[in-house]
């Protein structure tokens, strides 16, 4: 390699990130301060971004009805410009009105289950201190142990008295911690719904300000790759979060449907948090399954093991005959990709990243997936480089077992030594 000003340029590049990734490698905790430190900052864009692509949707759809003229003849400028401050505003209300219509929902049917708990509380440890009465009743070594026991309540006041003293500070502390944190997600929020708002009023003179700058700044080859990236990535995520909408009304509401036709308790409740929690891939309908078996369990144990049944086949329904139909087929990320964005996006986006994560892999596995395939056909790359058999599968005609001794015995079993000897015969 000649040591001209180019390479020479490469070469001082490469030495820069080996030593700044083998300086990152050694101080990783400041590294992820550093990362959390950016992500905060970043919280009220990240937020906006978020929000932008969900009131995209109904944005779209309103847009295309919105003012519109049914005999083909132009509509007012005044309804050209009224259009899409008044499609943001629908589309703001119509957030606002199913988070509404959520809260109305669940906030009842939580007040219900936990009166309910606090009223069987004392019946269920009646009972339990009839079962230990008679398990002492019934041995005697029990018995003597129980009777044993003694409680100090002197000794309860006194550390309760300490906590007070001493703790109560702390506790302060932490209350305070609490709200300031309920304080900053407010307000970032807040934040994220203005430059949202902002964003959606100009998303096309916002497009192409972005494709002036790049324009201006690289090649023609590299901005024209970035603008397709950008076009297929916003397809991506649109379709994804489209198909989640999709998913959650439909499951939401033939669990609160199928609840109330089989007599299960708590069926707006559990129909809402099964279309709350179907967000999170992979694990939310799980997790919707085990609270709602939880608040059945408190009614009735034989209802709770009829609607872990229900549930399974119901998701079962769902994911293999309604969502195909009414949705599409989905990218098909494998599992691993899909468990490693759950964790890495709920470890630093918290709840926000954990509900985006499904759709964020879709769009990198499907940017990926691009990506591999274009380059594999460039490079005209047979296909026979980079596919796997499967070891497992059947052997073809011409790949007959060796003359060994398994191989004597896979022909024992699979039957072709026997039809060989009949067709000699």
């Amino acid at each position: 390699m000649d040591l001209n000003k180019k390479n020479l340029k490469k070469i001082f590049f490469l030495c820069v990130g080996v030593i700044l990734v083998y300086l990152a490698l050694q101080n990783m905790n400041i590294v992820f301060q550093f990362l959390g430190w950016i992500i905060y900052v970043l919280m009220p864009f990240i937020i906006a971004g978020c929000m932008t692509f969900f009131l995209n949707v109904p944005l779209k759809a309103i847009e295309k009805r919105l003012f519109r003229s049914k005999d083909g003849k132009p509509v007012s400028t005044a309804k050209e410009k009224a259009r899409r401050p008044v499609a943001i505003v629908l589309s703001l209300a119509f957030f606002i009105l199913i988070i509404g219509i959520l809260l109305i929902i669940v906030i009842p049917e939580l007040s219900n289950s936990i009166q309910m708990l606090a009223n069987s509380v004392p019946s269920a440890l009646q009972r339990l201190q009839e079962w230990v009465n008679d398990l002492c009743k019934q041995n005697e070594t029990i018995n003597n142990f129980v009777s044993g026991l003694s409680i100090d309540w002197n000794l309860i006041s006194t550390t309760l008295m300490n906590f007070l003293k001493n703790d109560a500070a702390n506790f302060v502390g932490s209350v305070m911690n609490m709200l300031t944190s309920v304080v900053s997600i407010v307000v970032n929020v807040f934040l994220g719904i203005v430059l949202s708002i902002y964003t959606l009023m100009r998303k096309e003179k916002l497009s192409s300000d972005f494709k002036k700058l790049i324009y201006s700044i690289l090649p023609m080859k590299t901005c024209d790759y970035i603008v397709e990236v950008a076009a297929l990535t916003n397809q991506s995520f649109y379709n994804c979060i489209t198909g989640q909408m999709a998913e959650c009304v439909i499951l939401g509401s033939l669990t609160a449907l199928g609840m109330t036709i089989f007599g299960f308790p708590y069926a707006p409740l559990v129909g809402v948090l099964i279309a709350i929690l179907s967000w999170i891939p992979m694990f939310g309908v799980g997790i919707g399954i085990v609270v709602g078996a939880l608040l059945i369990l408190t009614v009735s144990p034989v209802q709770t093991f009829w609607f872990v049944i229900f549930m399974i086949c119901l998701q079962q329904i769902e994911g293999n005959l309604i969502f195909p139909r009414v949705v599409g087929s989905n990218i098909g990320l494998p599992p691993i990709f899909l468990v490693s964005a759950i964790v890495i996006f709920s470890n630093f986006f918290g709840i926000i990243g954990l509900l985006v994560s499904g759709a964020v892999t879709s769009v990198l596995y499907a940017l990926l997936r691009r990506f591999v395939y274009t380059r594999i056909k460039e490079r005209n790359i047979p296909k026979e480089k980079y596919e796997v058999v499967n070891s497992s599968a059947e052997l073809k005609s011409d790949e007959k077992p060796k003359n060994t001794f398994f191989g004597k015995f896979i022909q024992l079993f699979s039957g072709k030594s026997k039809n060989k000897n009949s067709e000699e015969k």
